[in-house]
């Protein structure tokens, strides 16, 4: 998954420079920044969705809690 997600930023420098522009905030304001991105942004929203989803797949099978 780390590797498609770089190589997804690494192609996508918007959404690079978006994620990138989140460091050092406190992470309720992160979570409140990505959710409007995602919004405003379906695609892309689709897109990471699609890159995390054997992750989240393969937790779900393990029982191992999801992350926001």
């Amino acid at each position: 998954m780390q590797a498609s997600t770089s190589v997804y930023l690494f192609t996508h420098p918007d959404v690079n420079d978006f994620f990138t522009s989140l460091k050092g905030q406190p992470r309720d304001q992160i979570q409140a920044q990505v959710q409007s991105y995602a919004e405003a942004n379906p695609q892309v929203r689709d897109e990471l969705q699609t890159i995390r989803q054997p992750s989240v797949d393969f937790r779900q099978r393990c029982g191992v809690p999801q992350t926001p």
